[in-house]
């Protein structure tokens, strides 16, 4: 696909009209109102358990974006005629300063729209919104007391990409499988890209800035640079780097969507995590059996249709295969969204 035809694609996420609506109903938990889809389609007797898709949603954007994502796949997930072992709901909510939650419009801005603040505003909402939903993952079974078993399924898309990278570590063993659509691992040397430090200038690849000590970096920023990248917030997203890097869990099930002509969250740096991984992978894995990983889907796109195949798969795994847990999925499409 060239360039020139991105404007021809259908919007991302849009909801077909034949798609059947699950409930809706909403929940506050902690202050913070939550959305949940299919719940009330299900019978009021007990069970044990219950698979629970938490979404996020991307930048500028609100809940409505996800809400779609959960009406698609819910429904393909109770009607693709496959035998399920427990029923499944979706949770969404608005992330930190959007829809009713904004308290400063400019803040959901970049440095090039003129915000100043990007870098801080950018991932202290990431902070937030990983807080948020693991304050969701702690307290919803006190709420749905029916259920005693909660097999949890996080799906982010860009912002909530990023915040889905975050919350393996913030929520260690609670999620069961990660779908990560326009995010990154290595917020470093992303939005130090996006600062224009150029890795050349470290004798590095571009996906290796966040290996720069800050003083080498101090020492060739500009002033309106280093007031854009402190040395406290570096400090702050070099450690939720290491801790994506280091601590995201081996035998998770991950999907990872990037576009490959994508210049906002470029998929390099999600294959250079990915390419890190699987070496570590295939020592670790050598002569064992890992579990079944999700199955992918060949040249396509991340379409609803896409994850909600992936996330289905979760009920029925594919027979195991020998090699990696992890995979990830380059498309010819551009960001749906800003990240």
């Amino acid at each position: 696909m060239s360039a020139g035809s991105f404007a021809t694609l259908e919007p991302r996420f849009a909801l077909p009209p034949t798609t059947p609506r699950s409930s809706k109903s909403s929940l506050v938990v902690g202050g913070v109102q939550i959305y949940l889809y299919g719940l009330e389609d299900l019978d009021d007797l007990p069970r044990d358990d219950i698979a629970v898709l938490y979404l996020a949603h991307n930048r500028t954007r609100t809940y409505l974006v996800t809400e779609g994502i959960a009406h698609e796949i819910l429904h393909t997930y109770r009607s693709d005629g496959r035998r399920k072992k427990m029923p499944m709901i979706a949770v969404t909510m608005n992330m930190r300063n959007h829809g009713d939650r904004e308290i400063d419009q400019r803040a959901n801005q970049t440095w090039s729209d003129g915000n100043e603040n990007h870098g801080m505003d950018l991932m202290s909402m990431i902070s937030g919104s990983a807080q948020d939903f693991k304050l969701i993952l702690d307290y919803l079974p006190a709420y749905l007391p029916r259920f005693r078993n909660f097999h949890n399924i996080m799906l982010g898309v860009s912002l909530g990409g990023h915040t889905a990278w975050r919350m393996a570590s913030a929520a260690p063993g609670q999620f069961e499988a990660f779908a990560i659509v326009v995010g990154c691992p290595n917020l470093t040397s992303l939005l130090l890209s996006r600062l224009g430090l150029g890795a050349a200038t470290f004798g590095v690849d571009q996906d290796e800035l966040d290996k720069i000590p800050y003083d080498e970096l101090e020492s060739v920023m500009s002033k309106e640079q280093r007031r854009r990248w402190p040395r406290a917030l570096a400090e702050l997203v070099r450690e939720g780097d290491r801790k994506a890097r280091d601590e995201f869990p081996r035998t998770v099930p991950l999907l990872m969507c990037n576009g490959t002509y994508d210049s906002l969250v470029p998929a390099g740096f999600s294959e250079s995590w990915l390419k890190r991984r699987e070496m570590t992978m295939n020592g670790e894995f050598a002569g064992k059996t890992p579990k079944a990983p999700l199955p992918m889907v060949p040249n396509s796109s991340p379409s609803v249709r896409t994850l909600k195949t992936q996330i289905s798969s979760l009920s029925s795994p594919p027979t195991p295969q020998k090699n990696p847990l992890l995979y990830t999925q380059s498309t010819n499409a551009p960001a749906a969204q800003p990240s």
